[in-house]
């Protein structure tokens, strides 16, 4: 299988089911999603900073795992 351009999915548990359906539609690996808890909406700007931080970790691991091959 050929890779475009390396990505990840975010999204918020509200919208996960959502996020997985359309990834199975355009055969995207569902191992390259990401999904946050809350609904940021409702989260405090500090809880929402360590949210953040927490998914960046994960999209940068992720992002870097995928050009080890």
């Amino acid at each position: 299988m050929k890779l475009g351009l390396p990505a990840v999915v975010i999204a918020t548990g509200q919208f996960e089911k959502l996020a997985r359906v359309i990834m199975r539609s355009q055969r995207v690996p569902e191992s390259i999603a990401i999904v946050i808890g809350p609904n940021t909406e409702f989260v405090p700007p500090q809880t929402l900073e360590k949210i953040a931080d927490e998914v960046i970790e994960q999209a940068v691991k992720r992002l870097s795992e995928v050009h080890r091959g």
